[in-house]
Order: C-alpha cells, then structure tokens, then sequence
C-alpha cells in the first residue's frame, strides 16, 4: 500500500497517513484534500511511505490532488521539515499555513488575471495642479503601454489613483491573464564605487558555494549600490536574487532603486497584498518568472527555483522575528536556507545585532565594513542634551526649538524621532492621581485625541476618554506626557510655514498612504517630520540636516537585557539620516542621564566600542548570545490556574528531563513583565544552556511531556525557541 504522510493546518505536532487511491498521482510536495473527521482538509504532502503505525481498515483516502507538479522541490521540503523541528511547531504552520490564501483553500497553481491598464486614445489629456498623480499615471502609460494593476503598484500608482482616470474615460482595461515577464536588462550603474565598496564587491565575489557575509557599513556608505552590484552577475547567469527588508515601509523606496537598475519582473511580497497579488507574486517566484523577489519576513519561505544570492538588509531588526504562531527568526532561517541552496548571503546592518557580530567573532561569518560614507560626509556626532530642570514645550528644550528654527530658515528639512503613538500616554485626575486604566490588561490607556477615544496598545481595547474621575469624581481630568499627535500638533502651531508631517502606524493605516507620504517628504513638500520607528530604518531624504531624538531614557533602566542594544541601534539608524547628501547633519538626543556610561562610550567611542562592552557583560552574565535561550509562554483566565500548572511543569522538568539533559537548566519562572493582557495571565518558564542541540531536544521531550498530560489543557502555552522579547 503508498501511505501520504500529510500535514494539516491543524495545531497538533504529528503529521496524519492517508491511503493513496491508485487512480491518483500523488507525490511530496502536493496539496490533496482529504476527511479530517466530518470536514474536508487541504493538506500538505510531506513523505510517502509503504508502511503506516495504524492498521490499512483504519485508514482513509486521499480525495483528490490539486496540483499535477509538486509545488516544492526536496530541497525546498528538506527546508520546511528543519524548519519545523528547529521551532518544535507543528507541521500545519508550515506546510500549510505558510501557502498563500488561494493555495490554502485549494485553488489551482496558476496566474490569475488582473486588469491590464492602457489608454483609451493616445492624445494628450490636460490635468490640473493639484492631479499630480494623475498626471505621472497618464504619462506612464503613455511611455510604458498596456501595463498589469500589480505592476502599476509597483510603480507607486495607488488603486484610487487608476480608478480616478478610469472614471475619466482616459483608460481602460483588458481583463486577460498576467502579461509575459519583462526580459530582463540590467542598466549600467551611474555611481562610481569607492575603495571599501569595491572590497566588499571583490572579497564576496572571490568564493562560490555557500558562505554568510556580515556587511556593516555606517548609514550612508552604499550598502544598497554593493548589493545592486553583486545583484548584476548573479542575474546575467540567469539566477534568482532574494531581498528581505524588515518592514512594508523601506519596500517602495528599495522597490524604485531596483527598478531603476534592473528592467525585469520583481514579485513583491508583504502584508499589504490582496489575496491576489500575494498568490500571483508566490507563484512568479516559485516559477521562476521573477528573477528579483523582494519581500518582508514570510518571503524568505517563498520558493525559488534557481536561487543564486539571498540579501537580508537591517539584519539587526527585531521585525524579522515572528512573535506569533510559526515564532521564526527570518534571518536565521535566511542562513539555514542558503546553507540548503549552497549560495552566498550578505547580512547588511549599519548597525549588527550582537548575535551577528559573535557568529563573525567565531569565524562563522566574513565581517566587512564600510567606515566611510559615498558622499565623504561624515555621520554627524550626537550631541547630548541635559533636559534636567529645563522648561519643555511639547517634550522639546528651548535649545532643540532654535535649532529646529536655523534648519528649517535655511531651507532643510528636521526629523523629530518619539517612539510614542497617540496625544499622551495616560489621562489622569489631576485632584487625585487616578490613572484611565484597560481593565483587560492593567496597564494605562493611551489618549488619542484625533480618533476621541482612549486606546489600549496592548489589546487595542477602545473606549470614549472619561469625563470626570473614577475614584473622585473630580472633572480635572489632564493628560499626561507627550506622543507624536501631540507633538505634531505644537509644531504645526510653532512652524506651520514647514508643513510639519506626522508619520506612525495611526497616520499611515490606509493603503498607499505611507508611500504617499515618503514621496511627498522627498520632494520638498514638508521640512518637519514627526515619527516613530517606521521612520528610523533605512530611508533616504537628501534634504535632511537634523535629527532631534525626544526621549531616550526608558531603555537604559529597562528589565529587558535587550533594550540598551535596540536603544543604541535606533539611534544610530535615526542620526543616520540627516547629512546624507553635501549638507553636514545634526543630531541632538534629549536625555536627563547625559553622564550614563552607555550614552558616553556610544557618543565618544561609538558603536562597536559599546557593542564590545555589551558582549562582555552579556558573557559575564551567561546572557545570548553565549547561552541559548528557549521560552515557555503560559496563558489563563485564572490567576491561581496557571500558578498552579507552573509549578507542576517545574516539577516535571526537574524529575523527568532535567537528569538526561543536565546542560539545560530552568533559569526562571515567573510573571511576565506585563502580568495581564486582554484579560489573561501570563507567566513565562526561561530555559538555557550552553548547547543548542541540547536545549532542542530538552524541549523536544518537554513538549511531549505536556501534549501527554491534561493539565496543559487548563491554561494556552506556546514554545519561543531564541526568543527576542521577554514579554
């Protein structure tokens, strides 16, 4: 008999045997329908055997295959298996959950069509001033012809954008299936490289095979011109090129920089795609339609047939690490991945995560840098602000307001950095000291004065901001600190001639609005930018000459032993910004602890120094990257419930698996840092040790040990395998 082991989007860590009718071709690597109790399943084909741990009677049949070719190739399925018994997840979140929705639900593995756009008659339309976008919409038409709705927004065009001269009758579509790929054209670079460039270009060139580089180069050097580069030959051998990015935000900008060099298809996959777009962009690049996939985290899963170089820019960035469901680290898996495919990787970061920089300390990496910038500007030197005892408006010194007035009266533009959404972060009665609190989650509501509502940002609970105290009754009802709303609203009043912009997740959350707003920055039209860390990673405004860095004290007194690297890293990302062309750039950074040691060895010997310090304690203190670090995150209603089976997994762990694993041990169990959230209880149980295989298969036994037992099913638990976060 021909067994398929298939894996459900189910959340048990076992794959379920299926007899293979023999009317069906059907092979790993195809999606099948199959009876899943009284339901019909999509599953995964992960092995086929000839033998099955269950009697034949008991088994039922494979229903149908969906596709005629398998979808993965063995090395894209010896890939997903390491996958899952690296992150202990079950098969269903990988197999299964990571297909695009159309792929999921059983659709076929074909294109599906989408409106071709072209112009109605090829005269010239008048448009008014304030149509830009439309305008540059019918211009590109004009040059480029019938053009797909996907590549359009590639192109920048937002879907309002074509719908506005769709109603003017200018354009008009043919509904038929994706045109053919462009043929690929590599246009000649316009820059001229400077030496650390070309030494970069020529040590990673010299190997072939499998090799991970670690590319630190400051903000400004060129890292993106060394990527296009190397980009060029793998290319011209007709190879495929992964580009990961941390966030939706930083892929227009490296979007147009890869369309202006290479005139080929680029399949683009992130969050904001339609179910559409993300099946047709899977597709292109598991065909091989695309030779430049560029993407967020889930496009380091995606399949390529032909992969030659995979670039993972901002490897520092916490993004690339999924927090929920499959909890992957894209960089790492970016590593496995090339390991598997025996190509080269580049880790660029002005800024590398400690892990990174351990991995090259060992030898395990080649470390490149790139100390000096394309443009010969220096990175402009921080300058520490002692905000002790000094009047602020809005959360500004007087001194920061002058220097935000001289940049702005010379014509240049001013980013304000506040990793702070809303109007403030608390209400509080200003009779008695009671603080607006989410009950769900005890932790105090964020006022968010544009949407009149109090919002919770660790829930996302809503509710209309009180009138008068809870405790007593009092109507002096004031908010409290400063977020970017409030922020943005001063200075609009203060320097309303600047056209200050606000940008963070509140102000960007409709489609296009983000990009929108980047090209409006980039063309002049506003000197003040407000923003969270959206705005700190990767960007390129020329006119930029000041940053002013609000608040920074938080991370350098913070339980998490992360927070003064990412604290160090954003700083350095966001003063990276300003002085990037021929103008010289300030950075002022707002603090009332300007003696710490951290911000001294960050300021007057930089960040490698600090980085060194950093390692050093983070060995003393056997912290990651020294030790490895797995976590176990428990979840309920009842305060007393999960106190109770915490306890008991303790004293699992201690009888049972601790005596054949004694290089793993129980470091902590306790609350974690935000004990309630949306109503529940949350705990954390922090294993460690000095062996990584050894953890593995620690947990490995531990996971058994608590599927096993029935307690586990009083209280939701979830395996962090190299968590990021303690929270």
């Amino acid at each position: 008999m021909a067994v398929a082991q298939v894996a459900l989007a189910v959340p048990l860590r076992r794959l379920f045997d299926y007899l293979i009718p023999a009317n069906l071709n059907c092979r790993v690597g195809m999606r099948v329908s199959v009876p899943f109790g009284r339901q019909k399943l999509v599953g995964f084909v992960v092995n086929i055997t000839e033998t099955s741990e269950y009697p034949e009677h008991k088994l039922k049949q494979v229903l149908t295959c969906f596709d005629d070719i398998p979808l993965m190739n063995s090395a894209q399925m010896a890939m997903l298996n390491w996958l899952c018994q690296y992150y202990l997840c079950p098969p269903g979140e990988v197999f299964i959950n990571l297909l695009p929705k159309k792929l999921k639900q059983g659709d076929a593995a074909q294109l599906v069509s989408e409106p071709i756009w072209q112009l109605n008659q090829p005269q010239s339309a008048d448009f008014s001033n304030r149509a830009k976008q439309q305008a540059a919409l019918y211009q590109y038409l004009q040059t480029h012809g019938a053009t797909a709705q996907s590549l359009l927004k590639q192109a920048g065009f937002s879907k309002a954008i074509i719908n506005q001269l769709d109603k003017k009758q200018l354009i008009t579509t043919i509904d038929v299936l994706a045109l053919p790929p462009k043929a690929l054209k590599i246009n000649l670079s316009p820059y001229q490289l400077h030496p650390q460039q070309n030494n970069a270009i020529k040590q990673i060139e010299s190997t072939e095979g499998f090799k991970t580089y670690l590319l630190e180069g400051v903000t400004g050097s060129g890292k993106t011109e060394v990527y296009m580069q190397l980009m060029a030959k793998v290319l011209a051998k007709g190879q495929q090129v992964l580009i990961l990015v941390p966030e939706i935000g930083l892929t227009p900008q490296t979007l147009k920089r890869f369309q202006a060099r290479f005139e080929c298809e680029i399949a683009i996959l992130h969050s904001e795609l339609n179910d559409s777009e993300r099946h047709n962009a899977w597709l292109k690049a598991s065909k091989g339609l695309a030779p430049i996939v560029l993407g967020t985290r889930s496009a380091v899963l995606v399949p390529t047939p032909n992969l030659g170089l995979i670039i993972l820019d901002e490897e520092h960035d916490s993004s690339y690490k999924q927090q929920d469901g499959l909890r992957y680290n894209a960089r790492d898996v970016a590593i496995k991945r090339a390991a598997s495919e025996n190509c080269k990787i580049i880790l660029g970061s002005a800024t590398p995560s400690l892990e990174s920089l351990n991995n090259a300390q060992q030898g395990r990496f080649v470390h490149l840098t790139m100390l000096e910038r394309a443009q010969k500007n220096p990175p402009p030197k921080p300058q520490l602000l002692d905000i002790k005892d000094q009047p602020l408006q809005a959360g500004l010194a007087y001194g920061v307001v002058q220097a935000i007035e001289h940049h702005i009266n010379q014509g240049n533009q001013v980013l304000i950095f506040l990793n702070r959404r809303g109007f403030s972060p608390a209400l509080i009665c200003h009779e008695c000291g009671w603080v607006c609190q989410c009950n769900r989650c005890e932790q105090h509501f964020t006022f968010h004065k544009a949407l009149a509502q109090v919002v919770c940002h660790h829930c996302g609970d809503m509710a209309k901001p009180p009138m008068q105290c809870a405790e007593c009754g009092s109507t002096q009802i004031i908010d409290w600190g400063i977020g970017t709303e409030q922020l943005a609203d001063w200075l609009c009043e203060k320097f309303p001639q600047a056209k200050p912009i606000r940008i963070d997740r509140d102000s960007v959350r409709r489609k296009g609005e983000l990009e929108n707003k980047l090209s409006a920055i980039t063309q002049g039209e506003h000197q003040i930018m407000i923003g969270t860390q959206m705005l700190a990673k990767g960007h390129h405004f020329p006119n930029l000459t000041l940053t002013v860095v609000v608040n920074i004290d938080s991370a350098l007194y913070s339980s998490d032993f992360r927070a003064v690297e990412k604290m160090a890293q954003l700083l350095v990302q966001v003063g990276g910004r300003a002085g990037r062309e021929e103008k010289p750039g300030q950075v002022i950074l707002q603090t009332h602890f300007p003696e710490h040691e951290y911000l001294q060895t960050l300021i007057h010997k930089g960040y490698p120094a600090l980085q060194q310090k950093l390692l050093a304690e983070r060995e003393a203190m056997h912290l990651p990257p020294f030790y490895f670090w797995a976590i176990l995150r428990l979840e309920s209603v009842k305060q007393d419930k999960i106190i109770e089976i915490t306890e008991i997994i303790e004293q699992l762990f201690s009888q049972q698996i601790q005596p054949h694993y004694q290089n793993v041990e129980l470091l902590a169990s306790m609350p974690a840092p935000q004990e309630k959230r949306a109503g529940k209880y949350r705990y954390l149980m922090i294993f460690q040790t000095n062996k990584r295989s050894m953890l593995n298969a620690a947990m490995q036994q531990l996971i058994m040990s608590l599927e096993q037992n029935s307690f586990s099913q009083q209280v939701r638990w979830t395996l962090d395998i190299d968590p990021q976060e303690l929270n």
